[in-house]
């Protein structure tokens, strides 16, 4: 069960890295960018990333072949929830989202 939920995050770095390495190259020298940022790009939209995502997906899919009807169903619905926690993740940081003071909380 454990497999399905980490799925999510490690799908959606890929996507993201692949989707930002495509703007880089569209964008190239235009816009300045910390190193960081470039070495952020080049591990999660490189094909070595993807290469391991892959393999991962294969790993959860093998399990998903063997498990019971049960397990499947936890399985799906760690799936589900983790994607939703990933697309409230990059949505808080889309919306540029303050963390709370302490008189807030």
């Amino acid at each position: 069960e454990g497999l399905a939920a980490l799925l999510p995050c490690f799908w959606v770095y890929m996507h993201v890295g692949k989707c930002m390495l495509k703007l880089r190259e569209e964008l190239g020298d235009s816009v300045q960018r910390p190193p960081q940022f470039d070495a952020w790009i080049d591990m999660y939209g490189g094909a070595g990333f993807e290469k391991e995502v892959m393999e991962y997906i294969a790993i959860v899919n093998g399990y998903c072949q063997t498990a019971d009807g049960e397990t499947l169903e936890r399985m799906q619905e760690h799936f589900i929830l983790c994607c939703k926690l990933e697309h409230m993740f990059w949505d808080q940081a889309a919306a540029k989202m303050k963390w709370p003071s302490e008189l807030d909380l």
